[in-house]
């Protein structure tokens, strides 16, 4: 079997349509968002060991080790691990890139300073609150002195609407309001959160490039990108604390 039929079928199997763009298309997808945002930010992954952590199905990774890097990718749920290496097989990048199923995060199994840079792409949302001053401090351990961890596309919750539900003002409800409902509503991850589990951790690194790479990838800066950006200079925070996506590089302690 073709190593795209094979990544149909495991697709197929999961019940997921491997024509989707989110699924079948979202290495050309990465292919067009993520280079513009690694350069940006001044970040050459050739010759380097990275974690895609969250690899959902491997996207990101696969775009890396296009571009020359050694990409180990992470995931909480096997089904997606499963479909990540179809896909890096799909790419034909086996030998530069693979995916391991990781129940807890927490917990990593690799060695202490195993890796040159961190990517987390649109993940750190989706952990538990009460889990990420550890999950952080797992991928601190993980990461070399002076190496670095990329966070984009994460959700915020400082956002009025909701990136992934696109419910309006969800955010802003307490999660005690999610015991009084009976059900558990997606929010973004807390910028003051995060802050708390990088302290002593990761500074920030290059802030002044976030606007650079917002025109990178759309061609233009928007009014609110301007907007959010003039915010970042007056507070003296990095604009992407404050964009509805966090995006930031940090450099580890």
């Amino acid at each position: 079997m073709s190593a795209e039929a094979t990544f149909r079928a495991v697709a197929s199997e999961l019940g997921i349509d491997p024509d989707d763009k989110w699924v079948g298309g979202y290495v050309d997808y990465e292919w067009e968002h993520l280079r513009p945002v690694l350069a940006a930010y001044g970040i050459a992954p050739q010759g380097r060991e990275v974690l895609e952590f969250g690899c959902n199905f491997g996207a990101s990774g696969i775009v890396m080790a296009r571009l020359g890097a050694r990409v180990t990718g992470v995931d909480v749920e096997a089904s997606n691990v499963r479909l990540a290496n179809a896909n890096i097989a799909l790419h034909g990048v086996e030998e530069r890139a693979k995916a391991l199923h990781v129940p807890d995060t927490r917990t990593m199994p690799f060695a202490d300073a195993a890796f040159d840079l961190v990517v987390a792409n649109s993940v750190l949302e989706y952990v538990a609150p009460s889990q990420l001053d550890a999950v952080m401090a797992e991928i601190h351990r993980v990461t070399k002195p002076g190496g670095q961890l990329l966070v984009l596309g994460t959700a915020s919750r400082l956002a009025p609407r909701e990136v992934h539900s696109r419910r309006w003002l969800v955010n802003y409800l307490p999660r005690a309001f999610d015991r009084m409902a009976g059900k558990e509503w997606q929010r973004g991850l807390s910028p003051v959160a995060l802050s708390r589990a990088l302290r002593g951790r990761f500074t920030v690194d290059a802030p002044g490039s976030w606007l650079t790479a917002r025109r990178a990838v759309h061609g233009r800066v928007s009014l609110p990108m301007r907007l959010v950006a003039g915010a970042g200079r007056i507070s003296g925070l990095a604009p992407g604390w404050l964009s509805p996506n966090i995006e930031l590089l940090l450099r580890r302690c």
